[in-house]
Order: structure tokens, then C-alpha cells, then sequence
């Protein structure tokens, strides 16, 4: 008997593959779609698309509990998975740790190549930044 055909699964989110591996990302795409799951929800999941071993999902499922993306509680004599935070609250603080790390290896020039590129990208954004940069210094200077 042939085996049968796995499609690849379309990436979940280049950005989030950006921060976190492929299956990290695909296990995290599911529990940013539903409210919670076991291991073998999340294999099954994952199979209708591609083989995958129960013991590897396994694995990815505890190292994104140990970072902090992924929460469990007992169940039965099972764990029940939760994502931790939401999509946009987990790109929220990746986009953060960006951000600190460009102002601490380049200071001013980031900032500076940001504006340009806002300039060139999305101008009416960078002026609803503008905006809220001086809004920000007032109410500093208020305090």
C-alpha cells in the first residue's frame, strides 16, 4: 500500500517563524486559534497536513511552556495547553525586544533611519506618530 501524500503546511506566520521554529510556530498557530488543547489534539491537528511524532510535539509543547507562550494544567492524567498570550501581544513584545535592541546597538541612527523609512512607507502614520511624540513630551514637561 502507498503512503499516503502530505502536503506541506502553509507557514502560519513568517513573522512569528522569524522568532520561533517551524513546528514552535504551527503548535502556537493552533492555540491561537482555538481555547485549548492536548498533545494529541495538537498531533492530530497537525497530521491532516504532515506526519509528525507524538513525542516531538510533545517536546515543543514543553519548551514553549518554559518560554513562557504556552500554560498547562492537569487534567485527568493529561495536560490541557493554553496559549499564554495572544498573537499580537506575542509579536508586541518581540517587536519591543527589536526595538531595544536597535536603540541599544545604534541609538539615534536607528531612530533616524525609522523616520525615513515611515517617511517613505506610510507617510500619514508617521504623522499620527509625530502627534503622539509631542503629546507625550507635553506630558512629560506637565510632571
Amino acid at each position: 500500500m502507498p503512503r499516503p501524500r502530505y502536503h506541506k503546511l502553509s507557514r502560519p506566520s513568517p513573522k512569528v517563524e522569524r522568532y520561533l521554529g517551524s513546528l514552535e510556530s504551527q503548535v502556537m498557530a493552533y492555540f491561537w486559534r482555538t481555547n485549548s488543547g492536548t498533545v494529541r489534539d495538537v498531533v492530530a491537528h497537525l497530521e491532516r497536513t504532515h506526519p509528525v511524532a507524538y513525542n516531538t510535539v510533545l517536546t515543543v509543547m514543553t519548551r514553549l511552556t518554559d518560554k513562557g507562550l504556552l500554560t498547562r494544567e492537569l487534567e485527568d492524567r493529561t495536560y490541557r495547553y493554553r496559549a499564554a498570550r495572544s498573537r499580537e501581544e506575542f509579536l508586541g513584545e518581540i517587536s519591543g525586544q527589536i526595538v531595544d535592541d536597535l536603540l541599544a546597538d545604534f541609538g539615534d541612527v536607528a531612530i533616524a533611519q525609522f523616520l525615513t523609512r515611515m517617511e517613505q512607507v506610510a507617510p500619514e502614520k508617521l504623522a499620527v506618530l509625530l502627534a503622539l511624540a509631542r503629546e507625550r513630551t507635553e506630558d512629560a514637561d506637565e510632571r
